[in-house]
């Protein structure tokens, strides 16, 4: 199933901050874990968690394979939204 993309001010802010570029090894481990969210059958997928954004919302989190990166990201029946990007690992949220 292929989904539409869509990205916060957050994560554009996080990404410049992480010196998260496109073209460069962070920037096409972001890309490859983006299009694998895309791609997926089921979100969230085996290993993603739930935790809490602060102030007060919540997303689904997913690493990004070989690197010390969080995704954070929301979905819907046809849309993943990237919130934010992390270099710190979440807390996973109380259910």
């Amino acid at each position: 199933m292929t989904r539409v993309l869509k990205f916060d001010a957050r994560y554009r802010r996080a990404a410049e901050r992480l010196g998260i570029v496109p073209g460069s090894e962070r920037g096409l481990a972001v890309g490859r874990t983006i299009v694998a969210l895309l791609d997926a059958e089921e979100l969230p997928g085996p290993g993603d968690i739930v935790a809490n954004i602060p102030p007060t919302s919540r997303a689904l989190v997913r690493r990004v394979p070989g690197r010390n990166l969080w995704l954070w990201y929301r979905v819907d029946s046809d849309t993943v939204t990237v919130r934010h990007v992390s270099s710190e690992p979440p807390v996973p949220a109380d259910e």
